[in-house]
């Protein structure tokens, strides 16, 4: 519309600002950086999930900029500003009624109390506390805005917006969890600064409103953590300062000047994260987000992009701080200083927090518009580029080529966005459907709208290998099961080949390649080949180191030669050594090691590595079970009795048996000669408490029930031993296996 206008009208006026230098450097690091990034695609468009902090975002966001300050005037403040309280006040209305579970939308995904527009309850309070100056000025200083009101109407347009504060702050009180009170309360004492130092004129009546709000918030503050109500919320994680700044650091070693590119902080995540990040809670789960603007924009765009961030930041402050100072406007200088206000806010938690899209879109909006207000409030006029095209032939060729290219960029840009949503509608649809036919048939959708999308292509080999298994489940086609299987492998090279140094990437297909080693010969290599990958992106992160480990014991159990399943034995323990040595608490390893360890006869190591996992997963009824089985073991003097592993190591995940209700396979084959009998000992009293303490927790664990009939029948204990197989015969259904039950007990039962 812009750009139309100046055709119309034959010339285009820019206003020239402090701003122009220091956005054109900007935007030249940020291009110079998505040029070498590690993965174009996401610098460009963003990762998924991230559009915000792409380069074209970046670029949207400077046309943005001049749009508003090249057309925007003391009227158009005053309607923006009213815009922005009015729709901030439609948002703590209808926030407030989702808490209480009073939903308005007719959308189920939004029929619960978390959601809100902002995307995560931290976004909702970070919001209201950037718009809780707007409201406060709104209510104070409504006459000083708006003079041409009637009282009456200033009076019920002030009461409405003095419930509306309330409202809001009863939600950050609620979420009280969620809400950063030293932020609030800097927003307001800014605001109080200027008013009681009379820079902004206000009477002592409506003084008191933001002084009010100003001591609520100091109240709130010194309560501390306390709970209005138990509204049951869900927890919000994000990555710690502390590890945020150790990755940037780690970054600028790497590349100082440029960072890795813009929206690929999930790179640098995972080849920086320290060794220490494994023994926090959330040494499993990968951040794409950094918490801190300026420790992400390190690791992103480097130290150039951080600075010349940092620099148009600054340039902007001081211009709006001294247009404060300086403007006699008693009309607009009051939203002046509820957008610096707002202004300041924004900048805060962008500095101190995880930032989502849509708060990077407030904070961009909330810049943009205080800047704007103040360079064209300003006392001082900037100068005017005048592109007249009028004068000549050539200037008016320059103009058509402007519309032209910006029309083209609209349309094109407007589309994508278009598509991109599309997209994104066809992928939830995938996620309600049940049937795998019609996961697949949305997400092929979805891909033939937003190719690019790698989670897409993720998801879909997922759904192509769950069709793989459950027709070896059931029908056993072996061309059905060979289509998907190929299928499957195939949208997961193609997710890898969007962002090949995506470390989620490589790790989802080699899952895949380890799922389909059933199938197909070679499999396994390839998956090895994938983890090593893997390692090299997060050579910090433990996992893939036990999935190659999984893949060696895989190896072993289908190898026939004893001195080759010895190797890939030892090989495996090497790789759960490696994951162990990264992260000492990792109970898997140390229960897959405990396994390996017993298959090449070490059974006093084995025993230490199973103490280890269940010092760490204290619930994990699986990992008790195969402790005592090692005792029994060690404990009795006859091989011929001693208990084989209730389970093999796989190549899929490590599954947990023996939960509640659950019915289960006897681990030890019923028909095996029992031996002689022997006497107690320390390993046998050992196991027999551990398998006691099983049945404390799960009374229908069958295996703990089998070893301790077992264990009773070998010490000659029979009235002990009758107790558990009759109980046993109880739990298990199978008749078959009943069967066997009796024939190795006799007269027990």
């Amino acid at each position: 519309a812009w750009v139309t206008k100046g055709v119309i009208v034959g010339e285009l006026n820019l206003k020239r600002t402090p701003l122009d230098w220091p956005i054109v450097a900007t935007l030249v690091i940020f291009a110079v950086s998505a040029l070498f990034s590690v993965s174009t695609k996401d610098s460009l468009i963003g990762s998924y999930g991230s559009t915000s902090k792409s380069l074209i975002a970046i670029v949207i966001f400077i046309l943005f900029y001049y749009l508003v300050v090249n057309n925007i005037n003391a009227a158009r403040i005053k309607l923006i500003f009213w815009s922005l309280v009015t729709s901030s006040s439609l948002l703590i209305i209808y926030s407030l009624l989702q808490l209480r579970s009073l939903y308005l939308l007719p959308i189920d995904f939004t029929h619960s109390q978390s959601f809100n527009p902002l995307g995560s309850l931290s976004g909702l309070t970070m919001y209201l506390v950037i718009a809780l100056p707007l409201l406060v000025i709104a209510a104070a200083q409504i006459r000083e805005i708006s003079p041409k009101l009637n009282k009456a109407a200033s009076i019920a347009i002030k009461s409405a917006l003095g419930i509306v504060i309330l409202a809001g702050l009863v939600i950050l009180a609620l979420l009280n969890g969620f809400t950063f009170w030293p932020v609030a309360i800097v927003g307001i004492v800014i605001v109080l600064m200027f008013l009681l130092a009379k820079i902004i004129k206000i009477s002592n009546n409506n003084l008191l409103i933001p002084l009010a709000v100003f001591l609520a918030l100091i109240i709130l503050l010194v309560l501390g953590n306390f709970n209005v109500m138990d509204l049951n919320l869900p927890a919000e994680v994000s990555l710690s300062r502390g590890a945020s700044w150790d990755i940037a650091k780690a970054s600028m070693k790497e590349n100082p000047f440029l960072g890795s590119g813009p929206s690929t902080f999930y790179y640098n995540f995972s080849k920086f994260r320290s060794i220490d990040f494994n023994a926090s809670p959330l040494w499993n789960i990968r951040f794409d987000s950094g918490s801190g603007a300026i420790f992400e924009l390190i690791a992103t765009v480097g130290i150039l992009g951080a600075l010349s961030v940092i620099i148009l930041a600054l340039i902007a402050l001081s211009i709006s701080f001294l247009t404060l100072i300086k403007t006699d406007d008693k009309e607009v200088n009051s939203i002046l200083l509820a957008l610096f206000a707002g202004f300041i806010s924004a900048v805060l938690f962008t500095l101190l927090f995880t930032q989502n899209n849509s708060l990077i879109l407030v904070t961009v909006l909330i810049s943009i518009l205080a800047i704007s207000a103040s360079l064209v409030m300003y006392p001082e006029r900037f100068k005017t580029l005048k592109l007249s095209f009028r004068a000549s032939a050539k200037y008016a060729l320059a103009l058509a080529a402007i519309f032209l290219c910006v029309s083209a960029g609209v349309v094109i840009l407007f589309t994508m966005g278009l598509k991109m949503y599309l997209a994104d509608v066809y992928a939830r649809q995938s996620l309600v459907v049940a049937n795998a036919n019609d996961k697949i048939e949305k997400l092929n959708r979805a891909i033939v709208l937003a190719p690019y999308q790698d989670n897409y292509h993720l998801s879909l080999a997922n759904h192509y290998m769950a069709l793989a298994n459950q027709e070896a489940i059931g029908g056993r086609d072996p061309a059905k099961i060979q289509t998907n299987l190929s299928l499957a492998i195939e949208r997961g090279k193609t997710a890898v080949n969007i962002s090949p140094d995506k470390a989620n990437n490589n790790e989802s297909l080699a899952l895949i390649y380890e799922n389909a080693s059933f199938y197909t010969r070679g499999a396994l290599e390839w998956a090895e080949n994938l983890y090593k990958k893997v390692i090299e992106l997060e050579p910090n992160n433990p996992t893939p180191d036990l999935r190659i480990a999984l893949v060696n014991m895989a190896r072993s159990n289908v190898e026939t030669d004893p001195e080759e399943q010895n190797y890939y034995i030892n090989e495996a323990i090497k790789k759960y050594d490696e994951a162990i040595a990264k992260k000492s608490d990792l109970a898997a390893a140390h229960y897959g090691k405990a396994i390996a360890s017993e298959k090449l006869g070490n059974i006093d190591d084995a025993i230490e590595q199973l103490k280890q996992a269940n010092l760490v997963a204290r619930n994990n009824l699986d990992y008790r079970f195969e402790l005592g089985r090692l005792y029994f073991n060690r404990g009795v003097n006859q091989p011929n009795l001693a208990q084989t592993a209730a389970k093999q190591i796989a190549v899929s995940d490590i599954t947990v048996e023996g939960e509640e209700g659950a019915e289960e396979e006897i681990s030890i084959t019923p028909s095996q000669p029992t031996g002689a009998a022997t006497v107690r000992n320390e390993d046998l009293n050992i196991a027999e408490q551990i398998f006691l303490n099983i049945l404390l927790a799960n009374p229908s664990h069958a295996n703990a029930r089998y070893s301790l009939a077992v264990l009773y029948q070998k010490v000659d204990e029979t009235d002990n031993a009758k107790i558990m197989v009759q109980t046993l015969l109880e739990i298990i259904q199978d008749e078959q296996t009943k069967a066997s039950v009796r024939q190795q007990f006799p007269g027990l039962f």
